[in-house]
């Protein structure tokens, strides 16, 4: 049972700036919050924080943390980009996700309906094969050891399904519907009931081809403008979802194009082996029918469409709170509480209002911040294969192609804490000129110690993004990624952030001949920052790297690499912990010495209370953690 939507607004929760509440749900609130990114940037995003009632389960709250991390790893254009999910204690559990700023497809479907019309059926085909496309991707994940991870959404709807104001469409929540724990369980329904498959509404398994049948049943109701079942509901809905029993649109529509039927009635087929078996299949039968018709249809077409139907003052109300499809719905309904005013004062604010996540730094605190120089890493990509495309398909689509792809990695390097900078465009045929490379430094924002590894996790985002996005191209387009370790030095803001900063070389230097050499679909990590993350993924061999300015910058000539083939799986993980301790070398007189220090204190004659101290200091890299382990694993139980 879900708390009243009257609640007070809170103005902050952990590292989130509250603007305002979106809505309250059956399992968790939404707030639109901003939280602060690398180099003084900044994101409005979508915040969910799961309700009290449900969050003390401790049963859901690991099925929630699986389900949402799971999310994170999700990285492809037509999916809403789950940034973090954590554990906030008295806060709460919060995840936060992309903020799409426009109408779900409900409110578009509504909003047409209020005009007495329906969205244009190439319009709604296109809609439908931009949300398979999303789904493909995840059907089709894999774990770290390659491993089907046999993703399935369970509850594709209209309210699941994001417009941005540009012509993006999203599937969201992801991090909610696609948990393994509870997907076995017999006589569980998850999703909602009008667009639910014969066999989930009977609670059978379900595999990726519910999803195509939940999706079916969308493309109807754009079609048609109707629900597919009329105006069935409870259990007389229930039992006629579960018969598979469906109308073809044009019982109720005229003149539909005959193709986009076929491929409505072959979604919908009551037995899932009639259906198509992939949602790229979908994707591709409609991508078919548009060409044979010549109807080109892309982002630009439902832009406009989108802006005809909705407007960004008025967006069409959503049900109230108490109705099923509010409860469900991604962003929850629109509250009437506005914005609250940003005021200064003089003297209630805390250390971290003016620079803290969401807030630029204002420049009274930056006179009194203190200078800092921290490591950092320092990430190059550049892209392959770009000519190819625009000759493949024209300079028109391959440059939306394009902003689509660099709109989703920037999203996966806010993730990581990082912001890409894109170098100035260059000609890649056919008279477009389109930026191909990008740097990022990891490391600027208030956890330097996680860099090194959202670096390479960053590294593995990028590859997984344009591997994605490749599916729907006749062109497999590629990344080359270097990663170097390097100083940046800068004032250091009361939230941790190092702002203004100045990046030494030659950091970016090695971090462009890395990403310059490198293959494409590779990632290079030069030796200083391998060492700090070696243990976490698998490695792979790689060239000597020669270093063509070596003199005149005073470096060695050569570079040794490793190249980055996965993460470890977790199997592999437990394995590598436990040979911690065998890779200590020469370390045995400081492990003794925290030995004594130890024994020295439980033995003491001097009664409880007794406190011996060690601090082990040193750099990154050198061993601290494994010392760390050494001596743990061996205290007595």
């Amino acid at each position: 049972m879900s708390e009243p939507s009257d609640r007070p607004t809170p103005r902050r929760l952990a590292d989130f700036e509250i603007v305002r509440r979106l809505g309250t749900g059956g399992m968790a609130e939404v707030f639109l919050a901003k939280k602060r990114g690398a180099e003084g940037t900044y994101k409005l995003l979508v915040l969910k924080r799961i309700l009290p009632a449900f969050g003390s389960s401790r049963r859901f709250r690991t099925m929630f943390a699986e389900e949402a991390q799971l999310a994170t790893r999700l990285n492809h254009p037509n999916i809403v980009q789950v940034y973090d999910f954590q554990d906030y204690g008295d806060e709460g559990q919060l995840l936060s996700m992309e903020y799409v700023e426009g109408p779900d497809l409900r409110r578009l479907m509504r909003a047409a309906q209020a005009r007495g019309q329906r969205i244009p059926p190439y319009v709604a085909a296109y809609i439908i094969a931009e949300v398979a496309k999303g789904l493909h991707y995840a059907h089709e994940r894999k774990d770290e050891a390659g491993a089907p991870l046999d993703i399935v959404h369970r509850d594709v709807s209209p309210q699941n399904i994001l417009l941005s104001y540009d012509g993006a469409v999203k599937i969201a929540d992801f991090g909610i519907a696609s948990a393994n724990l509870f997907r076995e369980e017999p006589g569980v329904l998850k999703g909602k009931t009008a667009y639910m498959s014969p066999e989930q509404a009977r609670a059978e398994r379900v595999t990726r081809r519910t999803d195509i049948y939940s999706l079916g049943v969308v493309f109807h109701e754009l079609l048609t403008g109707r629900p597919l079942h009329g105006d069935a509901e409870g259990q007389e809905l229930l039992e006629a979802v579960r018969s598979g029993h469906v109308e073809p649109p044009s019982t109720f529509v005229r003149e539909l194009p005959p193709e986009l039927e076929e491929i409505v009635m072959r979604a919908l087929a009551r037995d899932p082996e009639q259906r198509f078996q992939t949602a790229r299949e979908l994707a591709a039968s409609i991508s078919r029918v548009l060409i044979q018709r010549q109807q080109l249809v892309d982002s630009h077409v439902l832009e406009t469409v989108i802006a005809q139907l909705v407007t960004r003052e008025s967006l069409v109300p959503s049900e109230p709170l108490g109705s099923e499809h509010a409860s469900e719905s991604l962003y929850g309904p629109e509250s009437a509480e506005e914005p609250r005013p940003r005021t200064r004062r003089a003297s209630t604010k805390t250390d971290d209002e003016h620079t803290g996540p969401g807030r630029p730094s204002h420049p009274d605190d930056l006179d009194r911040a203190a200078r800092e120089v921290r490591h950092v890493a320092v990430l190059k990509l550049r892209l392959h294969g770009v000519p190819e495309l625009v000759e493949a398909i024209g300079a028109g689509p391959a440059n939306r192609a394009l902003e689509q792809l660099r709109s989703t990695l920037e999203e996966a390097a806010f993730r990581r804490g990082a912001h890409l900078s894109w170098e100035a465009a260059q000609p890649v045929g056919n008279g477009l000129s389109a930026s191909l490379a990008a740097r990022a430094t990891i490391g600027l924002t208030a956890n330097p110690s996680r860099a090194p590894a959202d670096a390479v996790w960053l590294a593995i985002d990028v590859h997984e993004v344009i591997r994605g996005a490749s599916e729907d191209l006749p062109v497999d387009l590629r990344a080359a990624v270097g990663i170097v370790r390097g100083i940046a030095s800068g004032q250091r803001d009361r939230a941790g952030h190092l702002v203004h900063h100045e990046l030494h070389e030659p950091a970016a230097y090695l971090a462009d001949l890395l990403g310059e050499q490198a293959p494409p679909g590779i990632s290079w990590v030069a030796g200083g920052l391998y060492r700090l993350v070696r243990r976490d993924f698998v490695w792979g061999d790689a060239p000597t790297v020669r270093i063509t300015e070596a003199a005149e910058r005073s470096l060695p000539e050569n570079m040794r690499i490793y190249a980055l083939l996965r993460p470890h799986t977790r199997e592999e993980k437990l394995q590598e912990m436990a040979a911690l301790p065998s890779d200590l070398i020469g370390r045995d007189a400081e492990l003794a010495d925290l030995h004594a220090a130890y024994y020295g204190a439980v033995g003491s004659d001097q009664g409880p209370g007794q406190v011996a101290v060690r601090v082990i200091h040193g750099e990154m890299g050198i061993g601290k953690s494994a010392l760390l382990a050494a001596f743990l694993s061996e205290l007595p139980p």
